[in-house]
């Protein structure tokens, strides 16, 4: 049996206004929040986009479509050591 993994897809970016230009955009298609970004996340914004029960393949079909350079990671919701896992989505 596979193992199922707790978490959530979060979109972060280099600067408040390609965060801002993408969650106009995403909010059309997908459930999401406007959050600060996780502190386990190196980037220079602090917003990102959290999505909400959303499928990778459309979420990543999406992101193919930005303009403006965003990336996408998989975090987890237990944390260790107060730290969550974080994969970083190529």
């Amino acid at each position: 049996m596979a193992e199922i993994i707790d978490g959530f897809y979060v979109m972060a970016f280099q600067s408040a206004n390609h965060s801002i230009q993408t969650q106009k955009k995403a909010g059309k298609l997908f459930k999401l929040t406007v959050m600060p970004t996780p502190r386990e996340l190196t980037n220079d914004c602090g917003i990102a986009i959290r999505f909400n029960n959303c499928d990778f393949a459309e979420i990543e079909a999406f992101r193919k479509t930005l303009t403006v350079p965003a990336d996408l990671y998989f975090l987890s919701n237990e944390k260790t050591n107060g730290k969550r896992k974080v994969d970083k989505i190529l």
